[in-house]
């Protein structure tokens, strides 16, 4: 399956387990490719058929983005350098979550409870060790005894029981034994959100050329008090945060490719539920593309406060 295909296979799963989804965009460079949401899910979503084809920095950004934003960011692969995925299996890629499309659509749509996960060597499942610890002392089975029954050493359960995680052969054994289910399942659509370091983020994210003029409107921007996020593989080009008020925030001279920007990036707003804006140099016929406002660098120039920005965004949307 190619990557385009790909693309839109998860697109259809995401539409038919109730998630709105943003709309499939080919600009480059591309950091996520989705934006889907649920209720109070969601998920920023990187598709490739090679997972290995995503770049720490490009982890980076996507993790930085969801942690912006409230949600959480998941990879979608077919195979890595090691070979093709297994379905039903939960990956990682520089620390964030990889599964198949077939893994995917059996989660969603079919409830399927994910349980395994790939790590150094094998596959392996998060114990419920408080519990094990209970089932060990109720049945009055010793260490030594245990640790014969599943094929391991006594300081191996000892760590199973301080919260260590166990190969599948070995958990499916310590489940056989003690007669109930020990197996956790991985979470990967209400995952916990990734802690948010906005000095990291900005080093992390900052392209190292800067255009002139978006340069020009970053600069004005934190001199009104917000605080400037770079996204170097974004549709835009910073998220911008002043206290609780986030912008998904575009800079782009007004010319032919800005329609398609603002298309784009209106859709992603709208998913998100964040307000966006585009920043251009001219003033065009249009005060709003598709629900996205335009300020113009000259209007930006007489504004004297963030919150005036966000009263002329409402304003060119006529909320």
């Amino acid at each position: 399956m190619h990557r385009g295909e790909l693309l839109y296979t998860i697109r259809d799963i995401l539409c038919n387990a109730g998630f709105y989804v943003s709309h499939v965009h080919s600009m480059r460079p591309v950091g996520f490719d989705l934006v889907a949401r649920r209720d109070n899910t969601l998920l920023i979503i990187k598709v490739l058929t090679n997972i290995n084809a995503l770049s720490e920095e490009v982890a980076q950004e996507l993790k930085t983005l969801s942690s912006l934003l409230h949600g959480n960011p998941l990879l979608i692969g077919i195979r890595s350098g090691a070979g093709i995925l297994e379905d039903d299996v939960v990956y990682d890629r520089f620390g964030i979550q990889t599964v198949t499309s077939d893994t995917l659509q059996s989660h969603l749509l079919e409830g399927m409870p994910l349980k395994v996960y790939a790590g150094p060597g094998g596959f392996y499942v998060n114990l419920n060790n408080k519990k094990l610890v209970t089932l060990r002392r109720e049945k009055q089975i010793s260490l030594g005894s245990f640790a014969r029954s599943v094929h391991v050493s006594r300081r191996t359960v000892r760590l199973y029981e301080d919260g260590m995680n166990a190969r599948v052969d070995v958990a499916c054994r310590i489940e056989d034994l003690l007669g109930e289910p020990l197996i956790k399942d991985i979470e990967i659509i209400h995952g916990k959100t990734l802690s948010h370091n906005r000095e990291a983020d900005a080093t992390s994210s900052s392209p190292s050329i800067v255009p002139p003029f978006q340069k020009e409107i970053f600069t004005f921007l934190s001199s009104l008090g917000y605080e400037i996020i770079p996204m170097g593989r974004c549709p835009f080009e910073a998220v911008s945060v002043e206290r609780e008020k986030i912008l998904l925030t575009c800079v782009h001279r007004y010319d032919k490719k800005l329609q398609k920007k603002a298309e784009i990036v209106s859709s992603i707003s709208k998913i998100t539920e964040q307000k966006a804006v585009v920043f251009t140099d001219k003033k065009g016929t249009q005060d709003h593309i598709q629900g996205t406002p335009l300020i113009v660098r000259e209007e930006l120039k007489k504004i004297n406060c963030p919150e005036d920005i966000i009263d002329l965004i409402l304003e060119r949307i006529g909320s």
